[in-house]
């Protein structure tokens, strides 16, 4: 066995903390009596953990480095000081190890004659609030991007549940068939409607409200991030949120006092496929019938 340190660590102020060993590590990695390394992972923290290294009659304590726990995100800016603490004090930012902002799209069929996408955000994560800083807690803003043009929307998370419910409008003509550009095939058939992807970015409340030009549209698309006016900026990427997808406007024709026949409303073209639909009564008593 090589020569090594007989240094014994410890990870402290951590709820749940693992000592990490490569399946390939090479065993001279630490044949040094001057120095030494180990990996460890840090599953929950509730404080800024701290590494505590002794050698016999020798320790030292040193807390990790907040960069190395978390990147920058909504929840370890500025903002996030001490609830008692003024903007000029010295007091630590909260530590949000395990804060984590969930989505979920409330509906992921979208129709023209209710054109709302709506999201619910909220903050996740273990024992988050306990804190209390809900007066704090960021605006969210959702994008919806279709070919070259977006829309927005924005909403603020608050309450003890932190969560709030972002909506936007897609425009018009976002549920007209897809664009054929020259040189490129027709897209397949449109049954399952036109999508269109979501993300969001997460924004400080540092001015003290969500911004006035959320509902901005038709602009076109600008995948960078925004400046310091609230965006997180740099290592902080746009989240993707998931994708709906967008009905063409249907034209009910009735067939009978059972059956309703729902068809696309525009011109149909010749040797163009498409999708109807036969919808049936909820009074009807009708159980067999012939379609032809």
């Amino acid at each position: 066995m090589p020569t090594y340190l007989p240094v014994s660590y410890q990870v402290l102020n951590a709820e749940a903390a693992f000592f990490l060993k490569e399946s390939n590590q090479d065993l001279m990695r630490n044949s040094s009596l001057q120095a030494r390394v180990e990996s460890f992972f840090i599953q929950q923290a509730r404080r800024i953990p701290s590494v505590n290294a002794s050698y016999g009659p020798l320790s030292v304590q040193l807390p990790i480095p907040l960069e190395l726990l978390q990147r920058p995100g909504p929840f370890n800016g500025p903002s996030f000081t001490s609830p008692s603490s003024s903007p000029s004090s010295s007091s630590p930012s909260l530590f949000t190890y395990n804060w984590k902002v969930h989505t979920f799209i409330i509906s992921e069929r979208i129709h023209p004659s209710w054109p709302k996408v709506q999201v619910l955000f909220y903050v996740g994560g273990r024992d988050w609030d306990d804190y209390t800083t809900a007066h704090k807690l960021p605006c969210v803003r959702m994008f919806a991007f279709h070919e070259t043009q977006e829309v927005r929307g924005t909403c603020r998370l608050k309450g003890e549940l932190g969560m709030c419910v972002a909506e936007l409008e897609p425009l018009a003509s976002w549920f007209s068939p897809p664009t054929v550009r020259p040189g490129r095939q027709r897209a397949p058939e449109q049954a399952q409607g036109t999508p269109v992807e979501l993300y969001y970015l997460v924004q400080t409340m540092e001015a003290g409200e969500c911004s006035s030009e959320d509902s901005k549209k038709g602009s076109s698309m600008r995948m960078e991030h925004q400046g310091p006016m609230g965006y997180f900026s740099g290592p902080t990427p746009m989240q993707h949120i998931g994708s709906v997808r967008l009905f063409q406007p249907m034209s009910e024709i009735r067939v009978d006092s059972n059956f309703v026949v729902m068809a696309p409303s525009r011109p149909i073209r010749q040797r163009e496929t498409v999708s109807t639909f036969l919808a049936l009564s909820t009074l009807s008593s009708v159980q067999i019938f012939t379609l032809r």
